[in-house]
């Protein structure tokens, strides 16, 4: 961020942060940057891909970060979090949530599994060092809490020791009250 602010860790000396850290532009692209782009966010809990071979597209974070992002479950019962955006032309990949076995790009046809990653495209059989690792869907960080399901794009810090700092701190109380009687 262009600007310091100051935040004083005693909270008898704590003060309100100046309005212009709420209406500085570069303030707010610091901290998309700096912090959102690197922190884990909630997307949604299990059930939206509750069934084998389910997809489902979202925009993380719409008029924000503006991320076109997929869930998938695959026969496996595998859930993944993809880019819904084809690595040949940018088109979109999957506009509808529902059933499907493969991920295919109306634009040229490119094909993928529900795991991101590439199987086919029209008249690219005797192309040379085809497919590369490139050619899969970028598959995003994806972490658990019971049902619920939090994705990072570029996460600068283990969810893990997020979620265990929040068990030393508040445990048993937290779990209990959000999601009754589940095992982690």
């Amino acid at each position: 961020m262009n600007k310091n602010y100051y935040i004083d860790p005693d909270i008898k000396k704590a003060e309100t942060l100046p309005a212009l850290f709420y209406k500085d532009p570069a303030t707010f692209e610091a901290i998309k940057e700096q912090i959102f782009l690197k922190s884990w966010q909630f997307i949604g809990d299990e059930n939206l891909v509750k069934l084998p071979q389910s997809v489902h597209p979202f925009i993380l974070l719409d008029s924000f970060l503006t991320e076109p992002m997929l869930l998938t479950r695959n026969k496996d019962e595998h859930i993944s979090c993809l880019t819904n955006v084809c690595t040949h032309r940018g088109n979109v990949v999957a506009l509808h949530p529902g059933k499907s076995k493969k991920l295919t790009c109306m634009y040229h046809g490119r094909r993928f599994n529900l795991k991101g990653e590439f199987e086919h495209m029209p008249e690219f059989n005797e192309t040379e060092n085809f497919p590369r690792p490139c050619d899969n869907l970028h598959q995003f960080p994806l972490r658990k809490l019971g049902p619920l399901l939090f994705a990072g794009l570029n996460p600068s810090f283990d969810f893990q020791q997020v979620i265990d700092k929040m068990n030393e701190r508040i445990g048993f109380y937290l779990w209990m009250n959000l999601f009754g009687h589940l095992n982690f």
